[in-house]
């Protein structure tokens, strides 16, 4: 009889997991995820299989109790455990487990004297993993107050009365099951968001360029923070391919960035004004909707007004073309798609509700199907297959968007090989020490791990750079091009007891960024500049060289001879708030006077730093040099209300 229990348990637990596989699909469809072939097909298999073996192993215990509903409600428990069951520690798996199994054990009772059969087990399997499911996706977006506990109580009920309404109209169990599975797939279809993944392709052009006019290249290394490049002086070799760069251009030493997050950063790249007047922003409060990713929306997009750099080129006679990594800030509804004929914006993989295999197999293999952007690599074929259509006399915008160095922080293979020399490498692997906003003091051990995959993500984003810089020379686009190599904004890496980017103190880890310029023509300038520039210095550089048209309102000045102040600024973002605390309550502005920093916050605090004999801005000058500071504070008023929109 054991042998029975064991293949007939066997035999329902693979149907479970093609149950639990089911639900999980149609619940990220109905969410907006975007889940490759490959990945859905891996995730399938590791689903049927680990519930075959959890079924083998609950009818080898059961034996001729291994009926239908005794093995309902020990796969529901299993489920529960693969879904929410975290290693090392439980914290509300053991919630969700009951909340499984009591789910069931309801479906049981009412079910009857039948709910033993081998007909009901997939009809009482189906509704406790549309119970777990359902509360699982409200744990992960992590909903705050009464209204979790309240809405976990009654999923449950919820779950067993849907099923029996289904059962007023429907005899027969499996029918039943079939019934309810065709109703949830048919609402996934309805109510489901799905992404909006095909590009915007737009060729079309308003001007004639003259003979000659250079290309334009821009690359944008997403969250990378100049100090960690070799080519900025750093031990670790992470950015060989940027130091020959630098060798044929001009490296700039002192550039910053206006803003720590991606919105911001590229708008003002793209608009040569700071985020105040272009308006793409932190709006300090809810706004209503989502964003691409499903959070909550808490940012303004660019305005239709405002005048982008693909604008300024489309009119000057070029093809423009836009493919990003980041397609989260960088998705064509926050306003920077404007001007490009070809944009390319979809995710690599978007979970929005993470299966329950998945928490399993990244104990094994810690980045499986981790990173939700496409590669460097991917953006390059993408990029460069574009370039090739562009027609032969016609100058192309090219901007691409590197993402490796952005969160989830676990770098590839064979990029890893930083963090494989630690010791205790695979166990922090597991940690998910990835992304946290919450300020925390780090062990120096999980400091040094965090580093060693930030190295090596920089280090992929850097081989792909050689890569397209190659390209363009073999396709003879290099040398009458003005190339540019920048960042949006840095990252935190544990310095300040502060991880990640976005909401955190403008200190000089999230401001401080490359930008490397290589001008076209053979007696282009190459060497080092050591003068203060910023991202909205771009843009009127990009409108010098090729002759376009200079939009109004341009707050930068062409590279290299910048001489207006360098400026940052940060708003509030609500969410962080409620998640994190009063601590993230505050905006924060920044001006740079020579080696001289100052940081105000809307609390009213204020800190002063010399960078010269201070880069790690540990020591505040503020009290020690009042009338510098309060003087730096009157000059930051005055020139803060300089940034605005003029009407």
């Amino acid at each position: 009889m054991r042998a029975k229990g064991l293949l007939r348990g066997l035999a329902a637990g693979a149907v479970a997991g093609a149950v639990w596989w089911l639900v999980e699909a149609l619940a990220n469809w109905a969410l907006g995820g975007l889940v490759p072939t490959g990945v859905a097909g891996t995730l399938a298999l590791l689903d049927v299989a680990l519930g075959a073996v959890a079924g083998a192993v609950l009818g080898a215990l059961l034996g001729r109790r291994a009926v239908g509903a005794a093995l309902a409600l020990g796969l529901a428990a299993v489920y529960a455990l693969f879904r929410f069951y975290d290693p090392p520690g439980l914290g509300l798996e053991a919630v969700f487990a009951l909340l499984a199994v009591g789910t069931t054990a309801a479906a049981v009772w009412l079910a009857g004297p039948d709910a033993s059969s081998a007909r009901a087990f997939l009809q009482l399997t189906l509704v406790a993993t549309l119970a777990t499911v359902i509360a699982g996706f409200a744990v992960d977006e992590r909903a705050g107050g009464a209204a979790l506990p309240f809405g976990l109580a009654l999923v449950p009920a919820a779950a067993v009365l849907c099923d029996r309404v289904v059962g007023l109209g429907v005899r027969g169990r499996l029918a039943r099951a079939a019934v309810t599975i065709v109703a949830a797939g048919v609402a996934a279809l309805v109510w489901g968001r799905p992404l909006a993944t095909a590009p915007i392709d737009d060729p079309i052009v308003t001007g004639v360029p003259p003979a000659g006019a250079p290309d334009v290249i821009l690359v944008v290394m997403d969250t990378t923070r100049a100090d960690h490049l070799s080519t900025y002086g750093y031990a670790r070799e992470t950015s060989p391919e940027l130091t020959a760069f630098a060798n044929d251009a001009l490296l700039f030493t002192q550039a910053r960035s206006p803003a720590a997050w991606t919105l911001p950063g590229h708008a003002s790249l793209f608009t040569g004004m700071y985020p105040t007047r272009h308006g793409a922003h932190f709006a300090g409060a809810w706004l209503g909707g989502q964003s691409r990713d499903g959070r909550p929306q808490v940012a303004f997009p660019l305005a239709p007004e405002a005048v982008t750099m693909a604008e300024v080129l489309r009119d000057r006679g070029y093809r423009t073309g836009g493919f990003v990594a980041n397609f989260s800030y960088l998705y064509r509804d926050f306003g920077v798609a404007q001007g490009f004929g070809r944009y390319e914006d979809a995710p690599g993989l978007l979970l929005r509700l993470r299966p329950a295999a998945l928490r399993l197999a990244q104990q094994v293999e810690p980045t499986f199907a981790l990173v939700p952007f496409r590669s460097a690599r991917d953006i390059n074929t993408s990029a460069l297959a574009w370039l090739d259509g562009v027609p032969a006399g016609r100058p192309a915008f090219l901007f691409v968007n590197y993402m490796e160095a952005h969160q989830p922080r676990l770098a590839p293979t064979p990029h890893d090989r930083w963090s494989r020399e630690l010791p205790d490498g695979k166990r922090l692997a597991r940690k998910k020490l990835y992304y946290d906003h919450a300020v925390k003091h780090l062990p120096d051990e999980e400091q040094r791990f965090i580093e060693a995959n930030y190295d090596g993500e920089v280090a992929a984003m850097d081989g792909a750079l050689g890569d397209l810089l190659r390209a363009l020379r073999a396709r003879g686009r290099y040398d009458n091009a003005l190339v540019i190599v920048t960042a949006d904004h840095g990252e935190f890496l544990g310095e300040h007891g502060q991880l990640g980017h976005i909401g955190q103190m403008l200190y000089e880890p999230v401001l401080h960024v490359p930008l490397v310029v290589k001008f076209p023509g053979a007696a282009h300038p190459r060497g080092r500049a050591e003068n203060p520039v910023q991202l909205v210095d771009v843009l009127p550089t990009v409108v010098g060289v090729t002759g376009a048209t200079a939009p109004a309102d341009l707050q930068g000045q062409p590279l290299p001879d910048v001489r207006h102040p360098s400026l940052a600024e940060e708003d509030i973002d609500p969410f962080l708030v409620r998640r994190y605390g009063a601590q993230y309550d505050r905006s924060v502005r920044v001006l740079y006077d020579g080696s001289y920093k100052l940081i105000r916050t809307s609390r009213g605090e204020h800190m002063l730093f010399d960078l010269a004999r201070d880069p790690g801005e540990k020591n505040d000058l503020a009290t020690v040099e009042p009338e510098r500071a309060a003087a730096l504070l009157q000059r930051l008023e005055s020139t803060l209300g300089t940034l605005v929109a003029r009407n």
